[in-house]
């Protein structure tokens, strides 16, 4: 495949399409990625811990925005907490709304500086290796249960000492 131009980059972001051949779609749902590109089969993910990227993106461009959006409007409007309540519940929207954005600028970005397949081992539903397997306990050296420590019987519980105005 050839590599796309900035510009048809910014397109393919801006469509939520896959960075790879900018047919497929990058989501199944509002929030669930798509695992690969249904045109291409492209893997999305590179690696574990690959979407950390989404993330630090998507924090820099809801406070960016949120900051630059907001000074001018507490400025304008005043501090008050009706104006505060406001500014907080926009802040919640505008990190909805960018959310899909900023996972599909990361792997846009991701894409026009290493446009390498990534690489994969024994793939499972989440790209997590397998665990390594459990030592083996020696048969001298197995758990054991602590010994049962008899109860003793309940101590009888002594009336507490009445105070007097005296």
């Amino acid at each position: 495949m050839e590599r796309p131009t900035v510009w048809r980059m910014l397109a393919r972001v801006l469509t939520l399409s896959c960075p790879r051949c900018g047919r497929g779609r990058l989501f199944a749902s509002y929030f669930i990625r798509a695992k690969r590109c249904t045109e291409c089969a492209w893997t999305y993910e590179r690696g574990a811990g690959y979407w950390v990227g989404g993330s630090e993106v998507h924090m820099f461009l809801t406070y960016g925005l949120s900051a630059f959006l907001c000074a001018p409007l507490v400025i304008w409007l005043g501090s008050s907490a009706t104006v505060m309540v406001a500014l907080i519940f926009g802040h919640v929207a505008l990190s909805l709304v960018l959310f899909r954005f900023s996972r599909s600028a990361f792997l846009g970005l991701d894409y026009l500086l290493d446009p390498s397949e990534p690489e994969r081992g024994d793939e499972d539903d989440r790209g997590d290796p397998e665990p390594p397997p459990r030592p083996r306990t020696p048969p001298g050296l197995a758990r054991r249960r602590p010994p049962r420590i008899a109860k003793s019987a309940p101590r009888p519980r002594t009336p507490a000492p009445a105070f007097s105005d005296e």
